[in-house]
């Protein structure tokens, strides 16, 4: 749809890692008149920080699936499954969090754009923190990620 450097906020992990579907709703860090690479350096500012403090902890576990049965050769348990856990994720989202609020920056939730919202136009990604309207909504970007527009200032 449309390329861009950056975007306006950045996604909270904890967020979307928790949630496990589509969601209907983008989350981003909003500060008053902060530009797109001021965010965007904050954001990775703060991520360097977490990462050096609660650096990726994965324990892996089995989880067992099947029942007793003959395999092959011999009686025994069906295949597990093996998976893993971080257990620092959670510390670190909440850090990542609290170090962009300490930088002036307030979480936000904004919609995704509809279809019908859009209605086959073309939007420019806003290059500065919005406030918040029913006018502001996200959008998918080429690449991955989502950038916040204007449906009031089509192309």
């Amino acid at each position: 749809m449309l390329k861009t450097h950056g975007i306006v906020g950045l996604l909270i992990s904890a967020t979307l890692g928790l949630s496990g579907c589509m969601s209907n709703s983008y989350q981003a860090f909003i500060k008053p008149g902060a530009s797109v690479d001021r965010t965007n350096q904050d954001q990775v500012a703060c991520s360097v920080e977490a990462n050096k403090l609660f650096p990726a902890a994965n324990f892996p576990q089995t989880t067992p699936y099947g029942n007793v049965g003959y395999y092959g050769g011999g009686w025994g348990w069906g295949v597990g499954i093996v998976h893993t856990t971080d257990v620092n994720s959670g510390m670190r989202n909440q850090h990542r969090a609290q170090c962009m609020q300490l930088k002036g920056y307030k979480p936000v939730s904004f919609p995704i754009c509809t279809q019908q919202q859009l209605a086959g136009r073309s939007y420019a990604p806003l290059t500065r923190a919005p406030a918040q309207s029913d006018n502001i909504c996200a959008i998918k970007i080429d690449g991955g990620g989502r950038a916040l527009v204007d449906i009031t200032k089509p192309l």
